[in-house]
């Protein structure tokens, strides 16, 4: 048996597993359909997602839609589909896409019951959603028997090496995409072979449909809408950890890369013989989480973590690396050449010709660290930093740095930095810094 049989027999449902999926399934159509009657709408309901097109992995979660008239108005549409959501699975979890939808539990498994438009064909969207069944009818109609197995191991191959997943948090691979490259090439393996000659800026597409460019990472033209790019979500660190995988993979393949070992934070001693060793230092901000949900949570906390780094930068820390981590509160960590600047900066000032050449020298022979002098004909001088201490600059000036808009009113928890911030509870955020091995690699 090959290794990727016997990954396949791990990852595969069981025959089992299969009817009690299928009964899940069936009862949940079922109380659906009869709280869809019950609107006398014109309701239908349509099972889509990786259940729907049997290429799901081991306790899938479920992807049920409401599908409305497109005579119904957008605002009837998300009040009717949120209450009959709360009716089939309690009152569950109100998210948002475009629209909102309530995601909840039906008999063990993780369900979203989502509102969308019945539309003839792509150019007739009312909303993003409204794509997905089509998209669940084309893979079913494309993917062979077999191929169901190929994307079940490219799946679980993106998963493995942290990429699967098209969520902010992730900014990954989505399953659609995996379907789709596996309906293009073939197999996991040539999707992999495929995978590993990408460059950034490699365009894709099925049967040559393509619509408007795009300049993201990877382009895949969805085949049921050219002017969508299915991979849109996708960031250039996960493209570039994919391209490396795939090589690695196809070089000397393991399960490592499908089923990881558990990633354990590194111990405070390594993490001090690293910094010893590079001599930098680094500053942990930790913040307040704010309650909003993943998705835009994520996209904030890039944002803040690149803020602060503009911050540091723009007082003279050279910053050299950077991470993050979501807990129940936020880090954000920062690595620096120096935690300590020097009082004096060079400055520079005006040419001596030009008439505010007075003012600079009136205000900096009063606060200079020397008398002005001129350098290729402009004023210079030698000034007192305002901040000499990292932890000084931030706990000052954090709220001047560009942080995502419900994370400027957060509180901030602790700032330390240097010997003080390699500690115990900032051990996962340090890891996230330090730790640079691939998942397959732990």
């Amino acid at each position: 048996m090959t290794l990727e049989q016997e990954i396949l027999k791990r990852i595969s449902p069981s025959a089992a597993e299969r009817e009690a999926i299928d009964r899940k399934v069936r009862s949940l159509l079922d109380k659906a359909t009869e709280e869809a009657d019950r609107e006398d709408m014109g309701l239908s309901v349509l099972l889509v997602g990786s259940v729907a097109k049997d290429t799901f992995l081991c306790e899938p979660d479920l992807d049920v839609f409401v599908l409305f008239p497109e005579s119904v108005s957008r605002e009837r549409l998300e009040s009717v589909g949120l209450a009959l959501g709360r009716r089939v699975l309690g009152e569950g979890e109100e998210r948002y896409a475009e629209h909102p939808y309530i995601h909840g539990q039906w008999e063990g498994l993780e369900v979203d019951l989502v509102p969308c438009y019945r539309i003839e064909d792509t150019s007739r969207l009312r909303s993003a959603v409204d794509r997905t069944p089509f998209h669940t009818r084309y893979v079913r109609s494309h993917l062979s028997g077999d191929q169901k197995d190929e994307v079940r191991l490219l799946k679980q191959f993106a998963k493995g090496i942290g990429v699967y997943g098209a969520e902010a948090r992730t900014q990954g691979f989505s399953g659609y995409l995996l379907e789709l490259l596996v309906i293009r090439y073939g197999t996991f393996r040539a999707a992999l072979e495929a995978g590993s000659a990408w460059k950034r800026g490699t365009v894709l597409d099925l049967e040559g449909i393509r619509g408007r460019k795009f300049n993201d990472p990877l382009v895949f033209h969805d085949p049921v809408d050219g002017n969508r790019n299915v991979a849109s979500a996708l960031s250039a660190q996960s493209l570039a950890t994919f391209i490396y995988a795939a090589r690695r993979y196809l070089e000397g393949p393991s399960e490592r890369f499908f089923f990881p070992r558990r990633r354990e934070p590194l111990e405070l001693s390594a993490m001090r013989d690293m910094l010893v060793k590079r001599g930098t230092g680094v500053l942990v901000v930790t913040m307040e989480r704010p309650c909003i949900i993943d998705d835009n949570l994520y996209p904030q906390v890039r944002r803040s973590l690149d803020g602060i780094c503009a911050l540091m930068e723009g007082h003279d820390f050279r910053v050299i690396d950077r991470a993050f981590h979501v807990a129940e509160a936020l880090s954000f960590v920062v690595e620096v050449e120096s935690l300590e600047l020097p009082l004096g900066r060079h400055h520079s000032g005006p040419p001596a010709w030009v008439d505010n050449s007075y003012a600079f020298l009136e205000r900096w022979e009063k606060e200079g660290l020397s008398r002005p002098f001129l350098e290729n004909g402009h004023w210079a001088v030698i000034a007192p930093r305002a901040h000499t201490r990292a932890e000084e600059l931030i706990a000052s000036m954090l709220p001047t740095a560009a942080l995502g808009s419900d994370l400027r009113e957060a509180r901030v928890l602790e700032i330390t930095m240097g010997t003080a911030a390699i500690s115990e509870k900032n051990r996962p955020a340090l890891s996230a810094l330090l730790d640079k091995r691939m998942n397959w690699e732990v």
